[in-house]
């Protein structure tokens, strides 16, 4: 659809007005990163980096944000159920200083998801996090610790780039590239080798495996290929970051693990 007559969030079934829950934890998020002091470019970057667009065709920016951090609809009425807590329209909250003391943190907090329920968690002071979801009680984790735990496991990942592969592996070849592989073989063989034939079904054998990769396959091996290309310069690398991961998952515990845009879980104890 070429523009939206629903807010972003809302769905219409059987007449009602429905919230749609992959969205609204977006607003929450965006609502929460921008009272934190994020600015709307740098929600729209993230959220255009992200697998889910404003809508079909249609890239975040400025104004869509805009209209949605005024929209006080989300906070429910008569006709659209509520999707916000009250008392989400609040101001900004910067730092004393005016900025923060590990700005990295922001990117963090972008990613950050309850290892619990997935869901995603809330920095509420320097030291701690909570998921509004299903923590009782707060997660204790300064900034610097959380961001060294971070940027060990991107560090980890690139010594070990090995360490990264497809959760769902299926060995089982597809018909295309049984047949392929058999007329490259069946060349190979051929008494009248001609060389030009055979590098034309050596090419035909590579196009069909590749397009019998998953979307798992495929970002497994872009991930192996952006860590082994990697230059490490220490502390944390907020690009590759973004590159490879889909979420940080924070644990009750303070712990942290990597979910990588290929569906994989890092932890540690992986890397070692």
């Amino acid at each position: 659809m070429a523009n939206r007559k629903l807010p972003f969030g809302y769905c219409m079934q059987n007449g009602q007005i429905c919230i749609v829950d992959d969205e609204a934890e977006m607003i929450r998020m965006i609502f929460t990163s921008y009272a934190e002091g994020n600015s709307y470019e740098t929600l729209a970057e993230w959220l255009n980096n992200g697998r889910h667009p404003y809508s079909p065709g249609k890239r975040w920016n400025k104004n869509t944000l805009a209209r949605i951090l005024q929209d006080e609809r989300y906070l429910g009425n008569s006709v659209y159920p509520a999707i916000l807590a009250p008392g989400a329209f609040q101001k900004r909250k910067p730092a004393a200083s005016g900025k923060l003391n590990h700005p990295q943190i922001k990117d963090i907090r972008i990613l950050a998801r309850c290892a619990v329920c997935g869901k995603p968690i809330q920095r509420e002071r320097a030291d701690t996090w909570r998921c509004p979801h299903c923590m009782t009680s707060a997660v204790n984790s300064t900034d610097k610790r959380l961001m060294d735990s971070v940027a060990g496991l991107l560090q980890g990942l690139c010594q070990h780039p090995d360490a990264v592969a497809s959760p769902t592996a299926v060995d089982i070849e597809s018909e295309r590239v049984l047949s392929a592989k058999n007329s490259f073989t069946h060349e190979l063989e051929n008494e009248e080798f001609d060389e030009s034939t055979a590098r034309a079904k050596a090419i035909s054998l590579a196009a069909a495996r590749f397009d019998a990769l998953g979307s798992e396959d495929y970002e497994t091996m872009r991930i192996q290929y952006i860590l082994v290309r990697a230059e490490q310069y220490g502390g944390l690398d907020t690009v590759l970051l973004r590159q490879i991961t889909s979420a940080i998952l924070i644990f009750s515990t303070g712990e942290v693990s990597l979910r990588l845009k290929n569906g994989q879980i890092m932890k540690r104890s992986d890397l070692t």
